[in-house]
């Protein structure tokens, strides 16, 4: 059938005081330890000068401050180029707090000086001030100004002017274009400024992973595993360079062969407990959930103090209803890390499912006195509100809390889901926060979904159209106007804006995909054909192309040893996934091997989700031409008792129903000419 798409000790030091020191008494004559007691004199008053200078503060740290707290003051009273210049010299005076940077970026935004704000920036990092997580997110604040991000002409300008420097600077200046274009959308000319970056300082291991990232993100996956691969074979962040290789493979859908190296890597590297629970999670996107739990299991065995490993863990034991692993699971994260919050909300949903409710609210209550804005405390209590069907709690609770996180996309993302019952709301709330948060994308996204999930489709027009038409290409837009032209059921409409946007060199496979889907809603088997076709030439293991693919020549009867082919590489892949296996059962019956149709239809309906209508369809249809009539009956009413609770049947669901119905008229009246016939005899 077809897969569902659109889809971090604190050293103390004691040292003894002069009058804790006892004098110590020489049994040699003066002139033997003279010489000795001059050499540790000196020593001493080494010390003792170096004790002074650590313990009183530096007066170029005691200046910075002043600078700092003269910079704070001049933002407040408005005056951004007084504070420009005094969080400049408080930097380089040693301030590289996250106070300094935030003065630094908003007064650099504000007076349009983020060019000098770049080169102070790419010179702290080259002087190891700032590390590239910290640079890179300085640069990426730097840039952010509305809707759409674009790489402004200040930068590139401030680096081409800024005739000094050694090579070092100068590899942090083009590294840093390269985080501005790529976090912009322009990956060929990040691609360009890695590669000078890299030109400049050839080890440069942050320019090579975004490099390698980069050039993924354009489907040039072999250029980026070649750049992993040269850091392995030459020993350089050998580890990173692993998970980056892993990742390019799963990125490309290569599940078997990421499989395979995260495995290696994690008997190459068996303290790490990253490579543990990456294959986990590649285990989970190959749809074997109790592989991927036994592997977290053992990996929070062995390494108990590893955090993610028990979250992942507690989404697996959830997703799967196993109560016992997650309770197992909580008992021993809140024994291995007694002072976290997660633990504190762990506790309360214990407390809350032994029945004692009162308890459970206790303990985030106590915890909130102590942490007054810590979303996960209030997602706990949020939790328990709807728990205890206190719906209207729950969104004063959500409304307390985005007081005190007025930031927070989950939050509020949180209170439009709980004013489903009043639409109007839910709407104005999400607008309230993309108006308030116009440098990002997820929360404009938000406010389309929200206004697509309650079909206001005008509203969403009036607030795209603009948009798409002002910034074409800005990727974030074009997705959000190909969902309103889906969810409006504009079909004509939207298979002409994705044919447009897939025109290019280098189509994204989301949209590749989704341009399928519409053909195939279309009735175009013809362009959903070419649109996978595109898909498994860009991604050769895509396992949702192949899957659909094949499935779609084999309802059409084409292909089918080709059909075959690509749905057993999807299998592959995927081999816990119902749809690809139910498509292999089904090319397998089409060409008349019945027999090895029905051990693969039992299988797709063993699996989670494996129990669809269509699923049961076929199954029923293997059963039948082997002979079993009854049971093929049996098991084709079981899929029409699904559709009796839906309200409104999709055209795809009525043709499914339709055609089983035809089934069951068909197998009882053969059946009743048989019988008819052995009387007769």
């Amino acid at each position: 059938m077809l897969m569902e798409s659109c889809a971090c000790r604190k050293n103390t030091m004691t040292r003894l005081t002069p009058q804790r020191i006892k004098p110590i008494h020489f049994l040699a004559p003066r002139w033997v330890y003279a010489p000795i007691a001059r050499v540790l004199l000196a020593v001493l008053v080494a010390n003792a000068i170096a004790s002074i200078a650590i313990a009183a503060p530096a007066p170029e740290r005691s200046a910075s401050q002043t600078l700092l707290r003269q910079a704070i003051a001049a933002q407040q009273a408005g005056q951004w180029l007084t504070a420009l210049a005094d969080v400049r010299k408080a930097i380089h005076a040693g301030n590289t707090g996250n106070a300094a940077i935030n003065v630094l970026i908003a007064a650099a935004r504000q007076q349009h000086q983020i060019g000098a704000a770049y080169l102070l920036v790419a010179d702290l990092a080259a002087q190891h001030r700032l590390n590239a997580s910290q640079s890179q997110n300085i640069i990426r604040a730097l840039i952010r100004q509305g809707p759409v991000q674009k790489l402004p002409e200040q930068l590139i300008s401030a680096r081409n002017n800024s005739g000094y420097g050694t090579q070092n600077q100068w590899a942090w200046r083009d590294y840093l274009l390269g985080v501005a274009a790529a976090e912009c959308g322009q990956h060929q000319q990040a691609i360009n400024w890695l590669n000078a970056a890299r030109m400049a300082k050839p080890k440069f291991w942050p320019a090579t992973e975004l490099l390698a990232r980069e050039s993924a993100a354009i489907y040039h996956f072999a250029i980026a595993q070649r750049i992993l691969k040269s850091a392995i074979k030459s020993r350089w962040h050998t580890q990173r360079a692993w998970q980056g290789i892993v990742g390019i493979y799963a990125a490309q859908d290569r599940l078997r062969k990421a499989l395979i190296l995260a495995q290696e890597a994690a008997g190459k590297y068996p303290t790490n407990p990253e490579f543990q629970m990456l294959v986990g999670r590649i285990y989970g996107l190959r749809e074997q959930q109790n592989l991927q739990q036994l592997v977290l299991q053992r990996t929070v065995h062995s390494f108990p103090h590893f955090t993610p490993a028990y979250l992942d863990l507690l989404e697996v034991a959830q997703s799967s209803g196993d109560d016992s692993l997650v309770e197992n699971v909580s008992h021993r994260y809140i024994r291995n890390f007694p002072g976290d919050v997660f633990s504190t909300v762990l506790q309360s949903r214990l407390a809350a499912q032994q029945g004692h409710v009162v308890l459970a609210s206790r303990i985030l209550t106590e915890a909130l006195k102590n942490h007054p804005a810590n979303a996960q405390l209030w997602l706990g209590r949020i939790e328990l509100a709807l728990a205890l069907k206190q719906p209207s709690k729950a969104i004063s609770l959500t409304r307390q809390a985005l007081v005190l996180n007025p930031d927070s996309l989950l939050l509020n993302q949180t209170l439009t889901q709980l004013l489903a019952k009043n639409p109007s709301q839910a709407i104005a709330v999400a607008r309230a926060f993309a108006q308030r948060h116009l440098q990002s994308p997820s929360a404009q996204q938000t406010y389309v979904q929200t206004l697509l999930q309650y079909r206001r489709f005008a509203a969403c027009k009036a607030f795209l159209y603009p948009l798409i038409t002002r910034y074409p290409t800005a990727r974030w837009i074009q997705q959000s106007w190909a969902d309103y032209l889906d969810a409006s059921g504009k079909y004509p409409a939207e298979r002409k804006f994705l044919l447009k946007v897939t025109s290019g060199s280098d189509p994204r496979i989301s949209d590749l995909l989704q341009l399928a889907t519409v053909d195939y809603q279309l009735h175009d088997s013809a362009g959903a054909e070419a649109a996978y076709k595109t898909v498994l030439r860009l991604e050769p293991e895509n396992s949702m192309a192949a899957n659909d693919l094949g499935y779609t020549l084999t309802v059409e009867n084409k292909e089918l040893p080709y059909a075959q082919k690509i749905i057993e590489l999807a299998v592959k892949n995927h081999p816990g996934d119902a749809a690809s296996r139910d498509s292999l059962g089904w090319v397998l019956y089409k060409q008349g091997h019945y027999h090895h149709a029905l051990q693969q239809l039992k299988q797709a309906v063993e699996l989670p989700g494996g129990q669809s209508p269509e699923g049961l369809e076929h199954l029923g249809a293997a059963i039948n031409k082997l002979g079993h009539s009854a049971r093929a009956i049996g098991i084709w009413t079981l899929a029409l008792k699904q559709y009796a609770g839906i309200p409104k049947l999709s055209p795809h669901q009525k043709k499914i129903k339709l055609r089983i119905e035809q089934r069951i008229k068909k197998a009882k009246l053969f059946r009743d000419m048989q019988k008819a016939g052995g009387k007769m005899m």
